[in-house]
């Protein structure tokens, strides 16, 4: 398609624009591997965005529906009908707020940490898999100039991935 472009419209960059068909076909790989995973352990990306919402909190895994709605930016009802199919599903359980007579609390079930576990230990070969195509140092030069990328794009819309990325590598630094 690069070609067609490159005669149709000659004062397009061919480079950038490879970069950004590669980037949103690789995109959309990632997306299908991704499906592919949740559909063998019956999940979808809903769930499995919820059940992370609640590891990412740690111990004892539990938020209100309020709490989650904000981090998924959901409405108090589409949050309602998420945690009625999640809790049908026996994904997670509602139970009293301790601190709240009429909140709850959410956590997953043993079955929902052992589902989102292995399916996120099976999406984590499979992307190793990919990334093995590159050796080790072209896989963290590939990494800083995604980064760098990213920068070009309002901070608003990726800062809190910025964050939780830099405080690893400082963690790790350490």
């Amino acid at each position: 398609m690069l070609v067609v472009w490159a005669r149709e419209i000659p004062a397009l960059d061919p480079l950038t624009e490879g970069i950004v068909e590669r980037l949103g076909i690789l995109s959309h790989e990632f997306d299908a591997s991704l499906d592919d995973t949740l559909s063998s352990f019956d999940l979808d990306r809903r769930s499995y965005h919820l059940l992370g919402q609640l590891r990412a909190v740690g111990a004892p895994y539990r938020r209100t529906p309020g709490q989650l709605a904000r981090g998924l930016r959901l409405s108090s009802g589409a949050m309602t009908n998420r945690l009625d199919r999640m809790e049908t599903a026996g994904l997670i359980r509602r139970l009293p707020d301790p601190n709240d007579r009429r909140g709850a609390l959410v956590e997953p079930t043993e079955h929902g940490h052992a589902v989102w576990n292995r399916a996120v230990d099976v999406q984590a070969q499979r992307e190793a898999l990919f990334a093995s195509v590159l050796d080790q140092d072209e896989r963290a030069e590939l990494h800083r100039l995604l980064r760098r990328l990213m920068r070009a794009f309002p901070k608003d819309r990726h800062a809190a991935k910025f964050a939780a990325d830099d405080e690893g590598k400082a963690a790790t630094a350490g």
